[in-house]
């Protein structure tokens, strides 16, 4: 795993790469609970962006490809925020394509995520997530993490206020 690739029984997690752009932009943007709303080159951009941090743990934000080990099709993506090395924490989010939800691919992914994120070191990691995206919040508590806090009226879109979760697990739990 010292190049960042972790491969699981069914998904292999990798550093997103220019190939990854389309698919990744496609699948943010069917999210069911803020879908982002940048374009295709700026998702492009951004990946290329990436590429150029001076390691891929430094501080800040790296997309990591979700892909199916065995025909290698794109399922989804798990963004890691990186925080100084100093406070040992991680901030993770993640988006899974329509088609590769519900069949145990995230949960898969982001709990070999979270393991490899302890085991290279963090102490916290963190995540937040939509009030009314129930199936992340299940995934989450899945994979131990313990609800800390609702932020309320926290994001605005189109006019609108939006409630998130804060969901945090230390190494040891």
């Amino acid at each position: 795993m010292l190049d960042w690739q972790i491969v699981t029984a069914r998904t292999v997690v990798r550093p997103a790469v220019a190939a990854d752009a389309a698919a990744l932009h496609l699948s943010r943007g069917q999210m069911p609970f803020d879908p982002q709303t940048r374009s295709r080159s700026d998702t492009e951009a951004l990946i290329a962006a990436m590429a150029q941090r001076p390691a891929i743990d430094a501080a800040g934000w790296q997309q990591f490809a979700v892909r199916a080990r065995s025909d290698g099709r794109f399922l989804g993506d798990i963004g890691v925020n990186f925080d100084t090395p100093r406070n040992q924490q991680a901030e993770i989010g993640f988006a899974f394509a329509p088609e590769a939800r519900g069949q145990g691919f995230a949960t898969e992914a982001v709990g070999a995520m979270v393991d490899w994120l302890f085991a290279s070191g963090r102490h916290r990691l963190v995540a937040q997530t939509d009030m009314r995206n129930i199936a992340t919040q299940r995934l989450l508590e899945r994979l131990r993490f313990r609800r800390e806090a609702v932020h309320l009226q926290s994001w605005e879109e189109q006019g609108q206020w939006f409630d998130e979760i804060a969901y945090a697990r230390l190494r040891h739990e």
